[in-house]
């Protein structure tokens, strides 16, 4: 209780920082969804999964095809409770992570690899349900994890965005073999709808990506030509992500700057492709739901 308690005045004592910096008023803490993840984060036991059961997983849902349970069996049943406090979470208005920039590139990325854990274990439990007979269960389940892959991403840096991208196509990949089966009722089929329309056009990039380049200009402070290359291409990379016609104009923002700073600045083609290949497999599964 204690742990959890610290973490809780951790997370209070960032959003109300945040609230001040916007003046806005910050959402009630009770209704904050993070910190029900946070607290099905600590509950997860021996939730690590194999790249290999990973690729396994992607590979079923991808094809329908069998996936091998037996060695899964254990795992689910131990954190069953972790993904049903998860799922209360996704029942609330506001994800605030409470993560604290001024910590620059030492900003904890932490959380973002226990949701892949939990996610990953979510997609698990709701085949497990699904094959069992409980069919209302895994729509449930799998209705709350779109809502947990896209909540993932809320606020966060690139890589945080990324993994909710990652958990967020799974889940769209079990919606989309659950339609395919054709043995949705109209409920469980408005379930799924409102799921995936809850995520909007996706995951918020050019926000993403203005957070990770903000966070190098402390190893900048005292180069003004770096300082004033890299407020170039922070205009240019969120302008970029908001207009692909704009990628020259980064392009040449990057090259122009000074190769130590260059070089460490998120290719932009493969993080558009990222994007856009969430947003074809939103706009793809909306599609086979009407």
């Amino acid at each position: 209780m204690k742990r959890i308690h610290a973490i809780g005045l951790t997370i209070l004592t960032a959003v109300l920082a945040v609230g001040a910096a916007f003046a806005q008023k910050p959402a009630p803490l009770a209704q904050n969804a993070a910190l029900r993840y946070w607290a099905a984060f600590s509950e997860l036991q021996d939730a690590a999964i194999s790249d290999q059961d990973a690729k396994d997983l992607n590979a079923a849902l991808d094809t329908m095809g069998p996936l091998d349970f037996s060695k899964f069996k254990d795992l689910i049943q131990k954190n069953t409770p972790a993904l049903e406090t998860m799922a209360r979470g996704t029942s609330l208005p506001n994800c605030d992570w409470g993560l604290d920039y001024s910590l620059g590139e030492e900003t904890p990325v932490e959380y973002a690899r226990k949701a892949l854990m939990l996610g990953r274990l979510n997609l698990l439990y709701v085949i497990q349900q699904y094959h069992s007979g409980n069919r209302d269960g895994a729509i449930r389940s799998l209705g709350a994890g779109v809502r947990f892959a896209h909540d993932v991403g809320n606020g966060g840096s690139l890589f945080a965005t990324l993994v909710a991208k990652d958990l967020l196509m799974l889940h769209l990949m079990a919606v989309g073999d659950g339609v395919k089966m054709g043995q949705l009722s109209p409920q469980q089929l408005s379930q799924l709808q409102n799921a995936v329309a809850a995520v909007g056009d996706g995951l918020d990039w050019p926000a993403a990506a203005r957070r990770d380049l903000e966070a190098l200009r402390t190893n900048y402070a005292k180069d003004q030509q770096a300082s004033t290359a890299l407020n170039r291409i922070v205009a240019a990379y969120t302008a970029f992500l908001n207009d692909p016609s704009k990628l020259p104009a980064l392009t040449e923002a990057i090259h122009s700057a000074p190769p130590e700073l260059g070089n460490v600045i998120p290719n932009p083609k493969r993080v558009l492709e990222q994007k856009q290949e969430l947003v074809e497999k939103i706009h793809q599964t909306r599609g086979m739901l009407r």
